[in-house]
């Protein structure tokens, strides 16, 4: 089975992902394909330089995620306009290494780190969903802390992502991550049955 793992931004995500991963679970990142497929000379990048112009891209021609992330959070349409490039060739991608880590996992458990599974659509990729919610507060003091953002840019980011109590309707897990890590390891052990 393929359980998605998705959450809004400083969620507490990549932690879950992470013990998943301590415990021997197969994990594949939604982020890390995205990266892979606008690499230096893709032909992804080139379509995103097409759409937003040369600036966002580097003196060494890789792309500057930082500053197109400025652009597309506020801006809905920019928003759509990379979201649309970026689709077919993430769900080509996702389905090549989604089977692949099927055909190879020795758990029976493959976890899916998708950050905007459900708000890109992207549920029928997966057996299972599961949610991870923080309160509002926590979440922008780590973004801010992490990203090195103010506050208004964290506010921009997530107002592009679902609500919560919207991702909460959808899931078949929820995990709270309103405590310590170790909190969080075991709600996920009592989640696995570990």
């Amino acid at each position: 089975m393929v359980y998605g793992l998705t959450g809004g931004t400083g969620s507490g995500k990549t932690s879950v992902s992470e013990y998943l991963k301590e415990l021997g679970y197969t994990v594949v990142d939604a982020d890390e394909i995205a990266r892979e497929l606008t690499k230096k000379g893709s032909p992804v990048l080139d379509e995103i330089k097409s759409a937003f112009g040369s600036d966002i891209i580097s003196e060494d021609g890789t792309l500057l995620r930082k500053k197109l992330g400025n652009i597309v959070f506020n801006d809905e349409e920019k928003l759509e306009i990379l979201n649309s490039i970026m689709s077919c060739y993430l769900d080509e991608r996702f389905v090549q290494v989604l089977d692949k880590a099927r055909a190879e996992n020795i758990y029976g458990k493959v976890f899916f780190d998708a950050p905007t599974l459900l708000e890109s659509g992207r549920e029928w990729l997966v057996d299972s969903i599961w949610v991870v919610v923080s309160p509002v507060e926590d979440r922008i003091k780590r973004i801010m802390q992490r990203d090195g953002i103010s506050r208004e840019q964290v506010l921009a980011r997530m107002k592009n992502q679902i609500p919560d109590e919207e991702k909460i309707k959808k899931a078949d897990v929820v995990i709270y991550n309103n405590g310590t890590i170790e909190d969080l390891k075991d709600q996920i052990d009592k989640i696995l049955g570990i």
